[in-house]
């Protein structure tokens, strides 16, 4: 059975470049992109284009953020997985489930987030860790190691707007569920990778 490993981190402290160089020797790596390109975006898709860059060519791309755990269940022929990463997977997949419900008629859903009640963010951060949830249950039963990036976003300035506040607690959870069942932690700074579990 391979191991779980979290990787986190800043923004530009390395983790990524870090994640990929623990999987650098295996053969076949399945890399799980869950970043989304709007168009227009031109600073997104030249973000996606330098990781596209750094990684290895051989590496075959899933770009996906709904049914990660499905897809991990289906595909086990891989020594090797690397989700980059769990911050946009977890954001584009509220997104996702707004859409679902409202349409793409995103006015409406910003008002809609604007008038959240306690209870509806619950049930919204309970279906967003029940993604994640059937992730490391489907994890568990590979082959090979699955690597998940993530942001840590604990450290920074406490952001403006309720909403903001309201998903980095979200974040923060998502990140001490992972830590909790990955076998191995690593936290990146400054390129530097800190051995927080093993």
């Amino acid at each position: 059975m391979g191991k779980i490993i979290l990787v986190t981190g800043g923004a530009r402290s390395g983790k990524s470049t870090f994640a990929e160089n623990l999987l650098k020797e295996e053969p076949s790596v399945c890399y799980l992109a869950t970043s989304i390109v709007q168009p227009g975006d031109t600073e997104m898709a030249d973000r996606v284009k330098k990781h596209q860059e750094q990684r290895s060519k051989k590496w075959v791309t899933e770009e996906r953020f709904r049914d990660v755990g499905q897809f991990l269940s289906e595909h086990h022929q891989y020594k090797g997985y690397l989700l980059d990463c769990a911050t946009l997977l977890s954001i584009n997949y509220f997104y996702s489930l707004m859409v679902d419900e409202h349409g793409e008629d995103y006015a409406l859903i910003d008002e809609k987030i604007a008038g959240f009640t306690e209870d509806e963010k619950n049930k919204i951060e309970a279906k967003i860790m029940v993604e994640w949830h059937k992730i490391i249950e489907n994890a568990r039963k590979l082959s090979g190691d699955l690597i998940i990036v993530s942001n840590e976003v604990g450290l920074g300035i406490v952001p403006e707007n309720p909403f903001t506040r309201w998903f980095r607690d979200i974040y923060g959870r998502v990140n001490q569920y992972l830590g909790k069942e990955s076998d191995e932690v690593y936290l990146v700074v400054a390129g530097i990778p800190l051995e927080i579990k093993k």
